[in-house]
């Protein structure tokens, strides 16, 4: 038994010599099967938030709201690209848990935290050895100096995705308008879910892990600037291409359902809002006993599709990119000011 230990110990020197993701280092993997599906829904208050931001002066980030008479010309011709620079998580339990240590939200003192940590990331390695404490004090050990060394190394960006609905194409704007039931008009909190938690830990101790201690199942985002998204620009290219298959999809129907309304049920595109999250600060407690943390963001960027695998891309915006280095880092500093003043008391937060 000790040369096991051993040998996952020297697993772990020899990932931190070699610098390997956090997925590479430890010995056994857990298998995911679920998807992970995140939902983007705004926070309650989000309307007073607007209400603020517009006395102080803020400007909400009004991304899509052209003029009627003006045609959005980079889409005339050809097919967006993405515009991304990094890679977004998506909201596992797994990548949630490296992100409560990135942030310091956790105690690396706490044997609690610790195991949970194991837990949620190596589920074979806690069921082989927390039934033996001589073992398990080794593997604790070594999990608190992996973290000690790696959680500057761990995620903060991640991707929330949303379904939303859109309805005609405008062909002088080149965007499709979007449901007014699914427009997002100056929003600046927006919860995080992942719901891989039970399905894919379920043999882990998963019926308790929506409330396991020091990992909420989800975050609330309170982003830097207020969020809005009213079209969805298109090239017509890319437009005539969505609507040819939705219609071949409209005519899959019964007759009686092949009605003028409702093709617009079919027309779905996904938003895919990219963040990086900067603070953390409590925990809030949803209607349904579920534990949600409380942090600061910046929107980096976002992308809309016209299918679910993300094949179809309408259109892509960054922050990040047509900038130099030095504007980009100077504007990322003036937000980190802004969301450090914010966080102190009560802020934005409460």
């Amino acid at each position: 038994m000790k040369a096991v230990i051993r040998t996952f110990l020297l697993l772990l020197i020899i990932g931190f010599a070699l610098g390997y993701s956090v997925d590479s280092v430890w010995a056994q993997q857990i298998n995911n099967k679920a998807k992970a599906v995140s939902t983007l829904s705004p926070a309650s208050g989000s309307s007073t938030d607007t209400k603020n931001a517009e006395k102080k002066g803020g400007k909400a980030v009004q991304l899509e709201d052209f003029p009627d008479d003006v045609s959005v010309v980079e889409f005339k011709e050809g097919k967006p690209k993405s515009k991304r620079k990094y890679i977004y998580e998506k909201p596992t339990m797994k990548n949630l848990a490296n992100l409560y240590w990135a942030l310091g939200f956790l105690d690396i003192e706490n044997n609690e935290h610790v195991d949970n940590y194991l837990k949620l990331t190596e589920c074979d390695i806690y069921k082989q050895y927390i039934a033996s404490e001589f073992e398990w004090n080794d593997i604790r050990d070594a999990t608190r100096r992996f973290i000690k060394k790696n959680r500057d190394q761990f995620p903060v960006r991640f991707e929330l995705v949303q379904e939303i609905k859109i309805t005609d194409y405008d062909v002088k704007r080149h965007a499709f308008k979007i449901n007014p039931k699914y427009q997002i008009q100056s929003y600046r909190r927006f919860q995080m879910m992942t719901v891989d938690s039970y399905i894919d830990y379920m043999f882990c101790g998963g019926s308790k892990l929506l409330n396991m201690e020091g990992y909420p199942s989800g975050v609330i985002l309170e982003l830097s600037r207020p969020f809005s998204l009213t079209y969805v620009p298109a090239p017509l290219k890319v437009a005539k291409e969505y609507i040819k298959t939705k219609n071949t999809e409209f005519q899959k129907l019964r007759d009686a359902a092949k009605k003028a309304e409702n093709k617009y049920d079919l027309r779905i595109a996904y938003l895919v809002m990219q963040v990086k999250i900067f603070a953390s600060r409590k925990i809030q407690k949803t209607r349904d006993g579920e534990s949600l943390l409380q942090t600061m963001a910046i929107l980096e960027g976002y992308e809309v599709y016209g299918d679910p695998g993300r094949k179809l891309l309408f259109y892509s915006k960054s922050y990040l990119t047509n900038q130099t280095a030095k504007e980009v880092s100077d504007k990322i500093k003036r937000e980190y000011k802004l969301l450090r003043l914010k966080i102190k008391g009560d802020g934005m937060l409460h």
